[in-house]
């Protein structure tokens, strides 16, 4: 059996030969990276409205998998520092694998006044990182919404929030069987957020291969209140914007004016 002094040895020097040279990425490296516990998800429980217009989303590969923010037993998700990971590849490292798109949740709630529905979606990742070599501009936990707005069962606007606002939301968006087509990607220099999809964007990045639809709880629809209410805490970054006064805030900011009629503050 190696001695802790020789693995730990072993491992700083592949870590400095990956700084100094940064296409390359040891293989001992990776495998040797801590795999924390995921939580495990809330069984899929939602209305027929909020399944029925749910995204269809992908994630370009420099970025994370969306993941359950709190585990049907009430454990949070802890969330990874942008830290765990400088080498190339850093900026989707661990929060890739498989298993936290395999064990998801995403999480909704819908408001409908005056023939229009608005539908909130929202989605937990593990970290958000600018760069790989540093951790300067990265964070542990993010929050991501679309907003869908809906008017005689056809989808009007789609809304995806990027750094707090929606200035890419559009009123023709590409549908996959009546469903929005989203990605998230890194957003320039900035950090990651969600966009409306492309023609090129049906090449699928996910490891299924496939647009995918994940494993929805609404919001009338958690086990209990008090779980509910540890998602919607503040996990020490972004937040999840469901919460009453930020849910009308954020409906009322991805409006535009051909959202005639609706109030974004009013369940009627």
């Amino acid at each position: 059996m190696r001695s802790f002094t020789t693995t730990t040895a072993a491992l700083l020097g592949a870590a400095t030969l990956a700084a100094a040279n940064p296409t390359i990425v040891p293989k001992s490296v990776l495998k040797s990276l801590p795999r924390r516990e995921i939580v495990t998800p809330i069984q899929d429980s939602a209305s027929p409205l909020e399944h029925q217009f749910q995204p269809v989303t992908d994630f370009d590969k420099d970025g994370c998998y969306y993941t359950a923010a709190v585990g049907a037993d009430g454990e949070k998700n802890g969330g990874w520092d942008a830290s765990n990971g400088v080498h190339p590849g850093c900026l989707a490292s661990v929060c890739r694998d498989n298993n936290r798109l395999e064990n998801n949740n995403l999480y909704s709630r819908s408001r409908c006044n005056n023939g229009w529905c608005a539908i909130m979606y929202e989605y937990y990742f593990e970290k958000d990182q600018v760069v790989c070599g540093s951790w300067l501009g990265g964070h542990r936990h993010d929050w991501e919404n679309i907003v869908v707005f809906v008017k005689d069962n056809q989808v009007k606007r789609v809304a995806p929030s990027c750094h707090g606002k929606y200035d890419g939301a559009t009123n023709t968006p590409p549908l996959k069987d009546g469903r929005p087509k989203v990605v998230y990607h890194k957003d320039g220099g900035e950090t990651h957020c969600w966009r409306i999809a492309n023609n090129e964007d049906d090449a699928i990045e996910n490891f299924t291969g496939d647009w995918f639809l994940g494993r929805l709880v609404g919001w009338n629809n958690w086990p209990s209140v008090d779980l509910r209410n540890i998602a919607m805490e503040d996990f020490g970054g972004p937040r999840a914007k469901l919460r009453d006064e930020d849910f009308t805030n954020n409906l009322r900011g991805a409006m535009d004016d051909t959202i005639n009629g609706f109030d974004p503050a009013i369940d009627g």
